[in-house]
């Protein structure tokens, strides 16, 4: 069964609605902001091994902030924006220092 043009342009419509939709609830954002920084930290330092530890909303700064722990114990926190919907990655603290 093959569907037409526009019923597949309202089907993906409806899924992009149901993500922003989803991404009011605090939950969701704290989910979005790990994802985000998760594929982030893969594709650009997948050779450094970083572990999840945390996310958590910074109200001072209104974003997310989201930590990862290489093997040596060392903690980088990456900050995740805006807060309805965190996918662009405001401070990489791994772009600056000689990893």
């Amino acid at each position: 069964m093959r569907l037409s043009r526009p019923i597949k342009v309202m089907m993906l419509l409806v899924i992009l609605f149901l993500i922003i939709a989803a991404n009011q609830i605090s939950s969701v954002q704290q989910l979005t902001a790990r994802m985000a920084t998760k594929l982030y930290v893969g594709w650009k330092y997948s050779h450094l091994d970083l572990k999840y530890q945390n996310v958590e909303y910074s109200p001072q700064f209104g974003d997310y902030s989201v930590s990862y722990k290489d093997k040596d114990g060392k903690i980088y926190g990456f900050m995740v924006t805006p807060k309805k919907m965190p996918v662009i990655i405001l401070h990489d603290p791994l772009s600056d220092s000689a990893y």
